[in-house]
This record gives structure tokens, C-alpha cells and sequence, in this order.
């Protein structure tokens, strides 16, 4: 499944709570706009406290006015990410217990051959599991996620108005990290699959002993049946431990992306300033 679609089929799941949503949704457009007026006033009160004439719809001789405004913009954010957040884990708690509560309504209604074909310990990691994934994206997305995606929306269209050099040089390294992400986690997708299998013979074996912990001391098959855990768990470390490497990967990326970005905006900057193509 793609991620576009998956994000899709999280975000129908809202329910009730789809309004919240949308209201979020806004609040997070404006949040992406007032991150993106902050780094705006700063490079324009430096050009002020440098002496450089000032033009455009932010020309100021003083710095002052454009402190306020920095201010201003500074408290919404604070303010703002504050309300989000809050009310981001509020529509992620509320929707997981009531996803949860149907999808237990809905396995009690199957008939008997379902669930004599179907583990019991595996329904309930499915249950669980899958209620706190749910959880961790609607978190994820209404917290920092949309806000990411707002502020490349916001951002692209306003760099390419204030400097298109710059703009076009933050462009190509979004698309760059872009895809070598991409490209890591479709490696992963499906190597993350099987080792949810193993967690799934997992459950369903710890399950089975705890279920019957009578009869397996009744039976002297305490150590079988550690002994069989360990070498479900052992199969299932021997493949998560490639995926951990390919995760690995991904944050490195994440964090060098930062680096390298503002590494190449500066030394581009520069070469630019040197040619008075930008202050």
C-alpha cells in the first residue's frame, strides 16, 4: 500500500472527529506561515542594522516595527502549537478507544468458523497493534506531518518570490532527499512485513501458554515451551536485525538533509552576496 493511501484510509477512520480535523488542518497552514514570516523579519532587521535601503512592502528605516511584528508572529506560534498539540493527542486518544471498541464489537459478531481458523492471540495483537499505530499516526500527522507539508506548500511559492536562485537550490535538495527516503523505505516495506508475520507466531504461541498455563505444568512442558519461544523470538531478531540497519539509514538522512541544506544555502549565498545578486 502507498503511503498517500495509507494516510488516506488513517485520515477516513476519523469519524465524529473529522470536523477537529479540519480545524486542525487550518491551524497548521497558519502555523506554516507564521514559521516561514519569522526567518523573513530576521534577514530584514539585519538589513536594517547593516544600513542597506530598504525596499518592498516591509521597508522600514526602524528595526522596531519589525521586532513587534516578530513578536507577534513568535506568540502565535507558541500559542498555536500549543492549542494543536493538545488537541492532536486528545482526537488521537478519543478515535483509538473508538476504533478499538469497534473492532472488538466487530470480532465478537463473527461466526464460530472464523475464529476456529483464526488465532485468538493473533486477533488480539491485531487489535492492539493496530490501534496503536492508528494512534501514532493521527498524532504524527495532525502534530508535525501536515505542518511539514504546509510549509513546503508555503514555502516554495514565497522562496521563489524572494530569491528564485535560492529557491531553486532548496527545491532540487528537497527532491534529492526526497527520493533517496522514498527509496529506503520501499526496501524496508516489505522486509518490516515479514518480521510482522514473526511478531504474529510470536503472540500467538506466548499466548497459547499463558492460556493454558495449568495444563503445561500438569504436563512438565515449562521448558518445550520457552525453549519453543526463544526460537520463534531468535527468527524473528535474525530479520529484524537488516531492517534496523536500512532504519538506521533514514535518520541519518533526516539529520544530514538539515546540515547539508543549510550548509549549501550559505555557500550559495555567499557566491550570490559577492556578486550583489543577494543581501
Amino acid at each position: 500500500m502507498s503511503m498517500l493511501r495509507l494516510y488516506t484510509r488513517v485520515l477516513e477512520l476519523l469519524g465524529k472527529e473529522a470536523r477537529l480535523g479540519w480545524i486542525l488542518a487550518v491551524a497548521n497552514l497558519l502555523l506554516a506561515a507564521a514559521q516561514f514570516a519569522e526567518p523573513v523579519l530576521f534577514g530584514k532587521i539585519i538589513d536594517v542594522l547593516s544600513g542597506k535601503p530598504q525596499t518592498g512592502p516591509l521597508a522600514s528605516n526602524s528595526a522596531w516595527p519589525l521586532l513587534a511584528a516578530w513578536v507577534a508572529f513568535g506568540l502565535f506560534t507558541i500559542l498555536c502549537s500549543a492549542a494543536v498539540a493538545l488537541n492532536a493527542d486528545k482526537l488521537a486518544h478519543r478515535q483509538r478507544q473508538a476504533v478499538l471498541t469497534d473492532y472488538f464489537e466487530h470480532i465478537m459478531q463473527l461466526p464460530l468458523t472464523f475464529h476456529t481458523g483464526t488465532h485468538s492471540g493473533r486477533l488480539m495483537k491485531v487489535m492492539l497493534n493496530g490501534t496503536d499505530s492508528l494512534w501514532r499516526l493521527w498524532l504524527g500527522f495532525f502534530r508535525e506531518h501536515f505542518a511539514a507539508i504546509m510549509s513546503l506548500v508555503v514555502l516554495l511559492p514565497l522562496a521563489l518570490y524572494i530569491n528564485w536562485r535560492l529557491a531553486i537550490l532548496l527545491f532540487a535538495l528537497c527532491v534529492v532527499f526526497t527520493v533517496l527516503t522514498t527509496m529506503v523505505v520501499r526496501k524496508t516495506y516489505g522486509m518490516q512485513s515479514e518480521v510482522e508475520a514473526h511478531y504474529s507466531d510470536l503472540s500467538a504461541r506466548a499466548s497459547d501458554a499463558l492460556g493454558n498455563v495449568a495444563l503445561v505444568q500438569s504436563f512438565v512442558r515449562i521448558d518445550a515451551e520457552v525453549q519453543g519461544l526463544r526460537f520463534v523470538a531468535d527468527k524473528l531478531l535474525a530479520v529484524q536485525m537488516p531492517v534496523l540497519g536500512w532504519w538506521a539509514l533514514v535518520t541519518v538522512i533526516t539529520r544530514a538533509s538539515t546540515t547539508i541544506t543549510v550548509l549549501a544555502i550559505f555557500t550559495v549565498g555567499i557566491y550570490l552576496h559577492g556578486r550583489g545578486e543577494t543581501t
